[in-house]
């Protein structure tokens, strides 16, 4: 059974943002996201002041930080993380396995 969706929480401040792209940078160093596609996260600057320059920031990196920290920072990442211990996800093939 898929958990209900709910809709993606935009970030509604800078530092929420800022948080969402730490966030991905810190899951490809601890090796939990693979880095592929995200060739735009070694363009991101930072200012003098340590904050992010928001005009580096690409639609690919802004899409991959909002993604990570729902999977991580939501209930909806809490609910897949408690199917995946129980081992109670669909392996895709549509058929019910009772």
């Amino acid at each position: 059974m898929f958990p209900k969706l709910t809709r993606m929480k935009q970030p509604m401040t800078r530092g929420e943002f800022e948080e969402r792209i730490n966030l991905t940078h810190e899951q490809i160093h601890t090796g939990k996201l693979h880095p592929n596609g995200l060739d735009g996260l070694l363009d991101v600057r930072h200012l003098p002041n340590g904050r992010i320059d928001m005009l580096s920031v690409n639609e690919m990196v802004r899409l991959n930080a909002n993604m990570s920290h729902q999977m991580i920072a939501t209930p909806m990442g809490d609910m897949l993380r408690t199917m995946a211990e129980r081992g109670d996800s669909d392996d895709g093939d549509g058929e019910d396995k009772s």
